[in-house]
Formats: structure tokens, sequence, C-alpha cells
């Protein structure tokens, strides 16, 4: 009989190419929970008429490539290495044992790329030129935070990999706070708002760069990039009504702080992304007989022209660079 095996032998990780394209080293694995990775192509059929009534006579391959997501729980140092791709710059201090990375949106349709390494029983490979198409977090009561990434790159090359996981705790739904003001600097003050769930998606326009002589796509550009997402809260007032109707203004936070595994005496792992400008654009309440009343608000983030930024990350953790 033949072999077969679970997802618990399988391994995925990235790592942060220097040059667009070249493969590079693996620098973290992620511990996944949803995972499609997988090599794609697209064919033509040859329809020539050879005096038989079978449709086609042949299939040539005209493009190869690979895409899929990676989910699971957000960890301190780990996301980091996602967060420098989907946004394109950070700025590292400190010193060991605690550093501070803040990650902001380059202006540039060349964001960095990554290298994807997967293993599993039957296959080891690397696919260089990974891109970023869409990425989303989420926190639900009771959960934890998570992620999930979509991604697009080069078809695989077989190549050896060694697994090594980092030890570190993820950050669970009640860690995260989220905080609504009128501008960046008022979230400070702000109080938290008390979410059943939330979402917020990060969505980049990848296009392909190719020419006719080559199957392969030779690089990916991103075109735009695009700020999403939805809660839900109990409907206490009309407050995200009078938002929505409105079209009221206002910045965000979403804050996890990791208390119960602090780096030192005085640090704990952090993650936060401030949004300079969001509006909402829908609000639905939920009027059920026999259960508490809830209302879903959508939002979407913009440019904030007086800031000149619309999203900033903040991540504190143990990792020295990205």
């Amino acid at each position: 009989m033949t072999d077969v095996f679970t997802g618990k032998k399988v391994w995925v990780g990235v790592g942060l190419e220097t040059t667009r394209g070249t493969k590079t080293n693996i620098g973290y694995w992620m511990p996944w929970t949803d995972n499609t990775f997988t090599d794609k192509v697209e064919t033509e059929n040859n329809e020539g008429n050879v005096g038989s009534i079978v449709d086609t006579i042949d299939t040539e391959t005209t493009k190869q490539y690979a895409e899929g997501s990676i989910g699971g729980v957000v960890y301190p140092n780990g996301i980091g290495f996602f967060l420098k791709a989907l946004l394109g710059e950070v700025a590292t201090t400190g010193t060991w044992p605690t550093y501070e990375h803040v990650f902001t949106l380059k202006e540039s349709n060349t964001h960095p790329s990554m290298t994807v390494g997967t293993v599993n029983p039957v296959g080891s490979y690397s696919y260089p030129l990974c891109l970023i198409e869409s990425m989303e977090f989420s926190a639900e009561l009771g959960g934890k935070l998570t992620t999930t990434i979509n991604l697009k790159w080069r078809k695989g090359e077989a190549e050896t990999h060694t697994m090594e996981y980092l030890d570190e705790k993820g950050f669970v739904a009640n860690m995260l706070k989220v905080y609504l003001a009128d501008t960046v600097a008022g979230l400070e003050s702000a109080e938290n708002i008390c979410l059943q769930n939330i979402t917020l998606t990060f969505t980049k326009n990848i296009q392909e760069v190719g020419c006719l002589s080559s199957v392969d796509p030779l690089d990916y550009i991103n075109t735009s990039f695009s700020i999403e997402g939805s809660m839900e809260l109990n409907f206490t007032d009309e407050q995200y009504k009078t938002f929505t109707i409105n079209n009221i203004a206002k910045a965000m936070r979403l804050e996890a702080e990791n208390t119960k595994n602090p780096i030192d005496d005085s640090n704990n792992p952090t993650f936060r992304i401030d949004l300079s400008k969001i509006q909402f654009t829908d609000w639905t309440p939920a009027f059920a007989k026999n259960d508490i009343v809830k209302q879903s608000v959508n939002f979407k983030g913009h440019y904030d022209i007086a800031s000149k930024k619309a999203i900033e990350v903040y991540l504190k953790n143990t990792q020295a660079s990205y």
C-alpha cells in the first residue's frame, strides 16, 4: 500500500528576499492552521481538425506559477516577516532582549518579496518572488487573534530545508483592544470599545509582469493598497448609525499586548495597528427576539491628507531585524 501522511507533516516557512526574485534562506517557519500552497499551470488546447470527432489533439502549458494562502495565530516575532512584505518599510530600534519595529507603507509598486519554503514527506521546495495579495486579521470572542495571508509567487524549485520553530506565544482575542478617536493622537486617551468580533483586511492589487518568451512571470507588482474592515458589537446606542449616515471620519487603533508572557520586567510583546482615517460604509442592527441585540458595521480605510499616511504598524518583540 502507498504511504500517506497528514497535515501535521507539512511545514511552511518564509524568508525576506534582499533582491526581488532571488531565492533566500527561510527565516521563519509558521505554525499554520490553514494552508493551500500549490503549483499552478494554465493551458491551451490544440483544437486542430485532423479528421476525428474528438475535439482536441494536445494541450500546451502557457503559464506556470504558484499561489495559495496560509493562516494561523498571530505571533509577535513571526508576524513581522509578513508585515514588511505587506507594507514595504520598517524602522527598528532597541537592544536585546527588546526591539521595537515600526512598519509603514512604501509608496512604490515594488514592495519586498519573500521566498516561501515548503516541506512534506514527498517533496521539499522553495518558491521565490512571493508577493502578498491580501492579508486579513480577525478576532472573535473566546478565540485567538489570527491572520490569513493570500500569496502569489513563481513555481517551486526543489530545495532541502532545515525546519526550526521559534518558541513564542501567540496573541489571543482577549488581549486585543480597539479604540476610535477623531485623530491618531487622540487614540492615546480613547476608551476601549467592547466588541464581539472584528476583521481587518489589506488588499494589494497584484499584477503580473510577463513576456511572450517565457511561461514564468518575470515579476509581480502591487498597483494599489486597500483597507477594509468590519466589526460587531452590542446595540446600546445609535453612535455608529450616526457615524455611517453622516460620513464621520475617525482614527482607529487595534492593539494586542501579551502581559502573560513578558519579554522582561518592563516590556511585553505588543502588536498595534493605527489607521489614520476610516469611515463607516454600512450599519446593520440585528434584532433577535430571544438574544442580545447586536449591530454590525463595515468601514473603509483612507489615506489621510493631513498626516500624509494611511497606516502604521508597531511591533514589540525579541526579533532584532527584518
